[in-house]
C-alpha cells in the first residue's frame, strides 16, 4: 500500500511539473508551483530533493519553502530515535533540547545544550545541532528508486541514447550516501581539516554522539543569503570571494566539492574585518578524481592560452563518450569558449550577460542532446555546482574576475600538474567512425492542425532509426513492409550517403527523414 501511495504520488508530480512546464498563463503556473511544493513538503524524500534543485539558491521563488524547511515531526517522536541510537537517556547528554524549526527531505535539526564535562571545560555548556533522521525515510527512498527505475525512456532520453541507467545509479548512491551519517560526519570533519579559505567555517562535528542515524555538531547562528545580499558592498565583496575561492579549491585541489548549494545550507554572519561563510550538511558531497578534475583545470588552462588547446582530449577526460563527440568535433572547442566564458576574461565578469543557453542553442541547435547525452552521468551534480555559485553570485549583486580568483585559491602544484595533463588513450576507447559522405540525418512530420516538426541530428543517428520511432507508428511501418533495422544494417555495410530512409504517411502526418 506504501508503495502504491509512493507511486501515485510520483504520478501527481510528474503531472503538476508538466502543467507548471506548459502553462501559459503566470497565475496558472504560480498555482502549480504552489501545489507542488505543498505535495513535495508533505511527502518528503526523493521529491522534496527534487523541489529544491528547482528552487536552486533562489531565496524568493515559489519553491523556496523547500529550501526554508518543511514542517518538522514533533520532538515526542523524535526522542525514541535519538535515545535508541545513544543507547541511553537524553538526560544524561543534554540539559535541554528544543523542538525542531529546520525540517528537510531526509531529517530535520533540533538545537540542544549538551552538559558539561571534564572534556570540555572550555566549551562550557554548549549548543549543539542534532540532525536527526526520520525513521521511516529509508524504506520511503527505496520504494521510490525502485518507481524511478520503472519510468520509460522518453523525448530526448531515447532519441540520444542516454545511460538512464547510470544516471539512476548516481542518484541512488548520492541518495544512499545522504542516509548514513557516519559517512557525511567523516566528510565534514575532512572538509574542516583540509580547506584553508578565508572566511570559510566549517562547523565542528561531535564524532562521540554522532551515530548513522543522527550528527551532533557545533550550533551555528547566521543570516541567510537573501539578507545577506543587502549588506554593504565590501561584505558582499568578501563574501563573493569566499564563496568562489571554495569551490575552486575544493573542486581542484581536495577533489571533494559540496554538492547541494540551495539557501538552506548556507548562512552568513556579519564581521566588518572578514564576513563568514557557513557551509552546512555534507551529506551530498560530490568526490572528482585526480584525472578528470585535472582535465577540467587543463581545459580551462587551454582557454586561456596557458597551454595548447585540446577540447576533445579534456571532454574525454572528463568522462564523455568519445564516440560520440567524434560527430561534434568541430563544434568543441567553440562550446569551450561558451561553457568557460568567465575565464576569458581578467576583468570582474557580469554572469547576467552569458546568455549561455543561447550560445550554445545558436551553436549546436538540436545537437546539443548528443553532446548531453556523451556526458557522464555524474557530471549534472559539478552542472548544479556551477550554476549554484553564478545564483549566489547574481544574488550577491557581485562580479569578479574568475582567472584571478582561481590562482589565488589553488595551490602552484595543481595549476602546474594541469598543464601537464595529458588524455591516457590506453583507457580511453576509440571513437566509432561510420563511413559515408552525409553529415545530417533530417527528420520532417507534417501534422494536421500543429506545428510541423523539422529536426537535424547527427548522421550516425540513423543507425538507431527504430529509436527515433514512435512507438504507436512501428506497427504501421511493418505493416507497409518496411524493415527498420535492416535498413539500419545496410547504413552500417555501405555508409552513410545521402539518400531517403522513410517517407511514408499515418493518421494524416506525413514523415520524411533522409540523409544529406
Amino acid at each position: 500500500m506504501k508503495t502504491l501511495q509512493r507511486a501515485i504520488y510520483l504520478l501527481r508530480s510528474a503531472w503538476l511539473l508538466r502543467k507548471i512546464r506548459r502553462s501559459k498563463k503566470a497565475e496558472t503556473r504560480q498555482a502549480a508551483q504552489q501545489r507542488l511544493t505543498e505535495l513535495l513538503v508533505a511527502k518528503r524524500g526523493i521529491g522534496m530533493k527534487i523541489g529544491q534543485v528547482m528552487a536552486g539558491m533562489n531565496d524568493q521563488n515559489s519553491f523556496a519553502q523547500l529550501t526554508q524547511s518543511a514542517k518538522a515531526w514533533p520532538l515526542s517522536e523524535m526522542i525514541p530515535v535519538i535515545e535508541e541510537q545513544w543507547q541511553q537517556p537524553l538526560g544524561n547528554i543534554l540539559t535541554h533540547i528544543d523542538e525542531s524549526i529546520a525540517a528537510a527531505s531526509l531529517g530535520q535539526v533540533h538545537k540542544a545544550q549538551l552538559c558539561r564535562t571534564d572534556n570540555e571545560v572550555d566549551e562550557a555548556n554548549p549548543y549543539v545541532a542534532i540532525k536527526v533522521q526520520y525513521p521511516d525515510i529509508r524504506q520511503a527512498i527505496t520504494s521510490e528508486l525502485s518507481l524511478a527505475g520503472m519510468l520509460p525512456k522518453a523525448g530526448p532520453v531515447k532519441r540520444w541514447d542516454f545511460d538512464l541507467e547510470s544516471y539512476q545509479s548516481t542518484l541512488t548512491n548520492t541518495l544512499l550516501d545522504e542516509l548514513n551519517y557516519q559517512h557525511e560526519m567523516q566528510q565534514q570533519q575532512f572538509f574542516h581539516l583540509s580547506m584553508h579559505v578565508r572566511g570559510l567555517l566549517v562547523p565542528k562535528v561531535y564524532s562521540e554522539l554522532s551515530t548513522r542515524h543522527v550528527l551532533v555538531q557545533q550550533w551555528v547562528d547566521g543570516k541567510r543569503l537573501s539578507e545577506a545580499a543587502k549588506w554593504p558592498d565590501s561584505m558582499r565583496q568578501k563574501l563573493a570571494e569566499t564563496l568562489m575561492q571554495t569551490l575552486w579549491q575544493s573542486l581542484f585541489d581536495l577533489g571533494l566539492v559540496h554538492g547541494d548549494p540551495h539557501p538552506g545550507n548556507l548562512l552568513f554572519q556579519y564581521d566588518h574585518e572578514q564576513p563568514q561563510l557557513v557551509l552546512l550538511d555534507y551529506g551530498c558531497m560530490v568526490s572528482v578524481p585526480q584525472h578528470r578534475r585535472m582535465a577540467l583545470l587543463h581545459l580551462i588552462q587551454g582557454l586561456r592560452g596557458k597551454t595548447r588547446l585540446n577540447s576533445f582530449d579534456a571532454f574525454v577526460g572528463l568522462g564523455f563518450d568519445a564516440s560520440k563527440l567524434e560527430a561534434i568535433k568541430e563544434y568543441l572547442d567553440d562550446l569551450a569558449k561558451i561553457l568557460f566564458e568567465p575565464f576569458l576574461h581578467n576583468a570582474p565578469f557580469d554572469t547576467k550577460a552569458w546568455q549561455l543557453s543561447e550560445q550554445v542553442g545558436t551553436l549546436f541547435g538540436d545537437k546539443r542532446w548528443l553532446f548531453r547525452s556523451a556526458a557522464p552521468a555524474d557530471l549534472f551534480l559539478i552542472v548544479r555546482i556551477f550554476q549554484g555559485l553564478v545564483t549566489q553570485l547574481e544574488c550577491l549583486n557581485m562580479q569578479l574576475s574568475w582567472p584571478d580568483m582561481l590562482e589565488r585559491a589553488l595551490k602552484q602544484e595543481s595549476l602546474n600538474n594541469s598543464l601537464l595533463w595529458q588524455l591516457d588513450e590506453t583507457t580511453t576507447p576509440a571513437p566509432i567512425v561510420v563511413k559515408g559522405s552525409a553529415n545530417t540525418l533530417r527528420v520532417k512530420v507534417k501534422r494536421p492542425n500543429r506545428s510541423p516538426i523539422d529536426v537535424n541530428l547527427v548522421a550516425s543517428a540513423a543507425l538507431e532509426l527504430h529509436e527515433l520511432m514512435p512507438p504507436h507508428v512501428l506497427p504501421h511501418i511493418q505493416a507497409l513492409n518496411i524493415d527498420i533495422h535492416s535498413i539500419e544494417q545496410q547504413l552500417q555495410e555501405n555508409g552513410l550517403e545521402p539518400q531517403t530512409l522513410l517517407d511514408f504517411e499515418h493518421e494524416e502526418s506525413h514523415y520524411q527523414i533522409w540523409l544529406e
